[in-house]
């Protein structure tokens, strides 16, 4: 009698085993849906500060006054106002900022003069990049940066090309050389071309 009760019980609990088993397994081979949150970073850079130097037609190199440059309220763009004396070319040297959470990748800038008659998207055969590689700090100490005269550019060992990654709390120099004969009495733009990181 215990013999057969002992059988019994022994078969109980291997069926309730299965019963348990069965709903578990089939919880594991089937999809899981998880609803996730994930806030991304934006990658941004900033123009930092700027310098300015004007080659007018008569051979005189001077830096520009305050007043003829403004940024953009998102700091990504340059306005340099050009009066109505004749230039032959402009250096614009800007630090480039990435004071943001991620990397984020300079690939280029966005030329163009506007003035009375309209707005002039300038191609890449008018303005000389120089690109020069990006620090953590100290670069108001770097020969490309720190008291430099106009007739000192370009500076030797900047990059041979764009694009250049600036990672987070680093910042690169980038001096432009755009050809302005003809343009007086208007607004040359320079707007950073870069990798936000979003589609």
């Amino acid at each position: 009698m215990f013999e057969l009760v002992y059988a019994y019980v022994r078969y109980v609990l291997l069926a309730l085993v299965l019963v348990m088993l069965i709903p578990a397994t089939a919880l594991w081979s089937e999809t899981l849906k998880v609803n996730v949150s994930v806030n991304v970073t934006r990658a941004d850079l900033d123009i930092g500060s700027w310098r300015v130097f004007v080659n007018y037609t008569c051979g005189v190199c001077r830096g520009i006054e305050e007043g003829y440059v403004s940024l953009s309220e998102d700091y990504d763009t340059i306005i340099i106002y050009l009066d109505d004396e004749k230039t032959r070319n402009v250096w614009v040297g800007l630090v480039i900022e990435n004071n943001y959470g991620v990397p984020a990748t300079l690939k280029g800038f966005r030329v163009s003069f506007s003035d009375y008659s309209g707005t002039y998207e300038l191609g890449e055969d008018n303005y000389r990049v120089y690109p020069y590689e990006p620090v953590k700090q100290g670069v108001g100490n770097m020969p490309y940066w720190g008291q430099l005269r106009c007739e000192d550019l370009p500076i030797e060992y900047y990059l041979t090309e764009l694009p250049i990654t600036i990672n987070t709390g680093w910042k690169a120099v980038v001096w432009i050389n755009v050809s302005t004969y003809g343009m007086n009495n208007g607004n040359l733009t320079i707007k950073l071309a870069y990798d936000t990181g979003t589609n």
